[in-house]
């Protein structure tokens, strides 16, 4: 993730912010996870709240520890779905379980949840630890859906918009009700700000699946189809040519070294176009909430236009 846009002191609490676990008991764990889910991470989820928290007025030093949890519960999930997924590698190095096994990376992931929990309670925000739960609830049930799904090529918009939400964007949502309950912000304001992360987090889904099917991106070509699974793109596609659905269908999980796709270049092209706009129209969304979060006086106009910057970004990550 480009960082030059950002408030040179957000930019700066990002850059301190401490990721160390300190295990002494199994000071394994820390080796395993600086080196995997925790190596160089994009950050997007801290960068999220430090943003959403000083546009509120919230001070930086008190957003720390919340960014620190947001980021731990990412890495959690991607430990998990390694395992789920077998996956031998994340950005081009072994994923955890390929560097230790799979009961490790379950176990490691678990450690970090519990020490989210840990370090939270410490801080007496009961309501946000109660936020948090539902939220790790919404990431255990989005990717119970999605592998309810895997391996099944008739699905439909509903369930991968629903996926998107629990599995993607809740923990965004999170980040931004965060940021408004430590502002003492009405519930009112609360639920603006998980809409504006929820908002984020469809977009961010659905322009992975664009970027899932770009030959040049960090990922194999249509990972998500060698994994099993229909994304946004392939959905669009089989709705404009639903003669694609018994090839895709037949694809699944069984794609060769040398696989001959169904579909012709204008099909993904199109698709992809599709999604696009479907993104953009969330982006705008998210736009369109993030005028009413500026709004109040004591809004930090600097973080307020990072946080558009961010809207920018995407928008643009797949033109």
């Amino acid at each position: 993730m480009v960082l030059d846009w950002l408030p040179k002191e957000t930019k700066q609490a990002i850059d301190r912010l401490d990721l160390a676990l300190s295990v002494y008991s199994v000071p394994e764990i820390d080796i395993l996870l600086s080196k995997t889910v925790l190596f160089r991470g994009k950050k997007f989820r801290p960068t999220l709240c430090f943003l959403m928290g000083q546009a509120l007025g919230v001070p930086l030093e008190r957003l720390h520890p919340y960014a620190r949890a947001a980021e731990f519960v990412h890495a959690a999930t991607l430990a998990h779905d390694d395992v789920i997924d077998e996956s031998p590698t994340r950005r081009h190095r072994p994923t955890l379980n390929a560097r230790s096994s799979n009961a490790r990376a379950v176990l490691a992931g678990d450690l970090l949840l519990a020490r989210v929990m840990s370090e939270l309670a410490s801080l007496g925000q009961i309501d946000i630890i109660a936020d948090l739960a539902n939220t790790v609830e919404e990431l255990v049930s989005g990717e119970w859906l999605q592998l309810e799904a895997r391996k099944i090529a008739r699905v439909n918009r509903q369930h991968l918009e629903t996926v998107s939400k629990k599995k993607t964007a809740s923990l965004m949502a999170w980040c931004g009700g965060t940021a408004a309950r430590l502002a003492g912000k009405s519930q009112s304001w609360v639920d603006l700000g998980r809409q504006f992360g929820e908002s984020l987090g469809v977009a961010f889904q659905m322009i992975d699946d664009i970027i899932d099917f770009d030959p040049a991106g960090e990922k194999p070509f249509a990972q998500d189809i060698r994994e099993g699974l229909v994304n946004f793109v392939t959905l669009e596609m089989i709705e404009a040519r639903p003669s694609l659905l018994e090839p895709i269908q037949r694809l699944l999980g069984a794609v060769s070294d040398s696989p001959e796709w169904p579909w012709e270049a204008s099909d993904l092209e199109k698709a992809c176009s599709a999604v696009r706009s479907r993104a953009d129209a969330k982006l705008e969304g998210a736009g369109q909430i993030l005028d009413q979060l500026a709004q109040p006086p004591e809004a930090n106009a600097e973080a307020v236009k990072a946080l558009r910057s961010i809207l920018i970004y995407l928008r643009e990550r797949v033109r």
